[in-house]
């Protein structure tokens, strides 16, 4: 199998909630504005933190719009304390109707499930559009 043809979608960005690493979470989710995945990010403190991007349809290596804001980001006892503390990562998610449910992984030693509107999400990241995402 020749998997080639890869290709740069988007790297970290100085001086937001993941500036210093990011990684590939969720698979992606198919909604009427594109392609909505769920991915971790670093800051320069070694914070992970969730957020989110939006990416075309028809070409998704193309990220329309990425959360400017974490999405979660490490605040109860059990995602700043544990294992790696300040770590939230993102393990799943599953969409039913307008309900999206994010599994994540806190402090490297629990599973966590956060549950919030499909819809409202979707509605954050159309209207702010997207930060810089070049390489």
């Amino acid at each position: 199998v020749h998997w080639g043809e890869h290709t740069w979608v988007m790297g970290p960005r100085p001086g937001y909630w993941d500036s210093a690493r990011i990684g590939a979470g969720t698979v992606p989710i198919r909604t009427e504005h594109g392609w909505l995945a769920i991915y971790h990010g670093a800051d320069e403190s070694s914070r992970y933190s969730l957020g989110v991007i939006l990416c075309d349809l028809e070409r998704p290596e193309r990220v329309l719009a990425r959360s400017t804001k974490p999405l979660l980001m490490p605040e109860a006892k059990h995602e700043v304390e544990g294992f790696f503390s300040n770590v939230v990562f993102t393990c799943g998610a599953v969409c039913r109707g307008d309900r999206l449910t994010i599994y994540y992984g806190a402090a490297d030693k629990f599973i966590c499930g956060a549950y919030l509107s499909l819809s409202g999400l979707l509605d954050s990241l159309t209207a702010k559009g997207s930060a810089d995402n070049s390489p």
